[in-house]
């Protein structure tokens, strides 16, 4: 038996910097969705907006994580790479990962040293994270997290918020798990490219309902901002992804 759920809902507010979207700032269509530029911050949302039960149905099938699970080797070497470089920004050891899958970034950091922990949704990666890593996961959305009053220094989050149908919610979550001059290192895709095809929709990163907000530099810096986290670094890279640091301020 089939479970009816809510409609999926207009899109009519840009969900990075807030401004209104209209209909006519269509830029393409893709599996079902129109795809709809913010007039300020150029960022790319999809509509009508899925709702949680949808994504819920979406992932339940979804593909991704098990082909992560193969590159195991080479995750844990580049986010070696990359802790490195957040932790001698941030103010103490103590790191989170938000959507964790696999636990490749908790196992870099405590190989070098950090106080890593990881939370992800996904009950079956975190149990796997587990098994393989020993005890430092839980199965957990990043809000409840925050919610329980917990805390890092450091918190990575790797192409996770282009597919939360929160973005909002997300990062002040983040924010409010950082501790004062705590630091954000994010990636996702980079809707601002300049390798992004003129033909948005032919773009090999839309693929709703799996990613629904294309963030450019500007709405993704907004973003972060009206929570309190400031962009520090955008880091060049001849790929159309963004990876940044910003740190909580106060």
């Amino acid at each position: 038996m089939q479970t009816a759920h809510a409609p999926s809902a207009a899109v009519t507010h840009c969900k990075a910097c807030t401004a209104p979207i209209a209909a006519d700032r269509k830029v393409g269509h893709a599996r079902g969705y129109d795809l709809l530029r913010c007039p300020d911050c150029a960022t790319v949302v999809v509509d009508p907006w899925p709702t949680d039960a949808q994504l819920m149905e979406f992932y339940q099938s979804y593909k991704g994580t098990t082909d992560y699970r193969k590159k195991a080797v080479r995750k844990v070497q580049r986010a070696t790479r990359r802790l490195k470089k957040v932790a001698a920004r941030a103010p103490g050891k103590r790191l989170l990962d938000v959507g964790c899958n696999y636990g490749f970034t908790v196992k870099a950091g405590l190989n070098i040293g950090l106080d890593a922990r990881g939370i992800d949704i996904d009950a079956t990666a975190v149990n796997a994270s587990i098994e393989n890593f020993g005890p430092h996961f839980e199965c957990v959305a990043v809000q409840d997290y925050a919610a329980r009053g917990e805390t890092a220094d450091m918190v990575y989050t790797a192409e996770v918020v282009e597919h939360v149908p929160d973005p909002d919610s997300f990062i002040a979550a983040i924010a409010k798990i950082l501790v004062p001059n705590g630091v954000l290192y994010l990636t996702t895709p980079d809707a601002g490219h300049f390798s992004v095809p003129k033909n948005f929709a032919t773009w090999h990163n839309v693929m709703p309902p799996e990613h629904i907000t294309y963030f450019t530099r500007k709405g993704i810096a907004h973003l972060l901002s009206k929570h309190g986290l400031k962009v520090e670094k955008f880091f060049f890279t001849l790929k159309d992804g963004m990876r940044l640091i910003a740190r909580k301020q106060g």
